[in-house]
Order: structure tokens, then sequence, then C-alpha cells
């Protein structure tokens, strides 16, 4: 009995072990721009956001009386204004990172016109090309 449980637990943790995929960890040029177009867009809603929190705090405060609540309130929007601002400048770091991943070196076919007996035809030739998408 205890060599058939043995025999049967080892075959199931070598069923898993030998069942698990490896994870593909390439990922194409559109997932890298369409990463990178994501963190850009954050980045700058980030930035703006704060700027205006920054505007409304300074304005609001410059407004108000110092003995009433809501100076308290736009002097917070006034200090946290400046750090969600701070807080896009990950994500501006990680847009260029990934954009420069997104840039490809490509070897294709290109097509030329040649010459021959009097009209022209199409021919392909191999060409290298640099690009980089934004």
């Amino acid at each position: 009995m205890r060599k058939i449980f043995f025999t049967l637990t080892l075959l199931l943790f070598t069923l898993r072990i030998f069942g698990q995929a490896i994870p593909n960890t390439e990922f194409s040029k559109d997932y890298y721009l369409q990463k990178s177009k994501n963190k850009k867009t954050t980045g700058w809603i980030l930035l703006a956001s704060g700027a205006v929190m920054t505007v409304v705090g300074v304005v609001g405060f410059s407004n108000s009386d110092f003995l009433d609540d809501s100076s308290d309130r736009y002097g917070y929007l006034m200090l946290g204004g400046p750090v969600i601002s701070l807080g896009s400048i990950p994500f501006f770091i990680s847009y260029g990172n990934n954009a420069r991943k997104a840039a490809t070196l490509a070897v294709t076919n290109q097509p030329i016109y040649i010459p021959r007996q009097g009209s022209l035809v199409l021919n392909s030739q191999p060409s290298l090309s640099f690009k980089i998408n934004f």
C-alpha cells in the first residue's frame, strides 16, 4: 500500500512539473508601443492634475482668511499638487524606455524598378531599415 501511494504521489508531482509551460518573455513591437502610449498618457494626466491642484491651492489660499478651515484645505491642495506632479516622472521614464524597445531594426525586401529592354521591371532588393515609431 505504501509503495502504491508513494508511486502515485511521485507520478502526480512529475506530471505537474512537466505539464508547466515556459512563459514567452519576448513581446512584440505593438505591445511596447501600446505600453509606451499608456505610460505617456498617464504621465501627462498626473502632471496636469498636479499643476491644476497647485494653482487652485495657491489662488484659494491667497483669497481665504487664515482662521478659516478652508485655508487648510487650500494649503493641502497647494502642497499635494507638486507631489502628484513629481509622481509623473517615473511614468515618463518608463514611456521613454518602452519607446526605445519599440524601435526596431528590420531586414526587408524593398521593391525597386530596374530598366530592362526599354521598360521598367519591378524587382525586390534586400534592405536594412531602422524604424522609430512614436
